[in-house]
């Protein structure tokens, strides 16, 4: 019986949900993966790390919702010249197969031959699928030009 106690105390404490660091670990692989394909200017590949119904407000008091709209959204972003996105991590939790995060982004807008540093803080909520992978669920940011 004590060894038995003594493997599930590991396992529990192995578990995700109980490992604080877990939810880290996916926050970051999720944000590498969503600069990655932003910063490879493929809105169509971006979107589809959404849920199909997603909602996103992109700071402007406007919302968009489900992958084709969130598709057009980036498009229009790289269009302008939006480039180099970066994420940083503030806060991150999990429960279960909801993870949410609070995090600071960087990216470029390059316009008429011009360079323009923009930052923010964004909040994300993100829900795994039946196949294991994490989609984002909710989405949104505010900006502020660096001077």
């Amino acid at each position: 019986m004590q060894k038995m106690i003594g493997k599930l105390v590991v396992l529990v404490a192995l578990s995700p949900a109980w490992y604080p660091h877990a939810a880290d670990s996916s926050v970051e692989h999720a944000n590498a993966l969503w600069d990655q394909t932003f910063n490879k200017g493929d809105a169509h590949a971006l979107a589809a790390l959404y849920d199909e119904k997603a909602v996103v407000s992109p700071g402007n008091g406007k919302t968009v919702q489900g992958r084709d709209e969130i598709e057009k959204l980036f498009k229009s972003f790289f269009d302008a010249g939006v480039h180099d996105h970066a994420t940083s991590v503030v806060h991150a939790s999990h429960h279960g197969n909801v993870m949410y995060e609070t995090a600071n982004w960087s990216a470029m807008l390059d316009k008429d031959g011009k360079k323009q540093a923009f930052k923010g803080v964004l909040l994300k909520v993100m829900t795994r699928g039946t196949d294991g992978k994490w989609r984002t669920t909710a989405h949104t940011w505010n900006a502020a030009e660096n001077k």
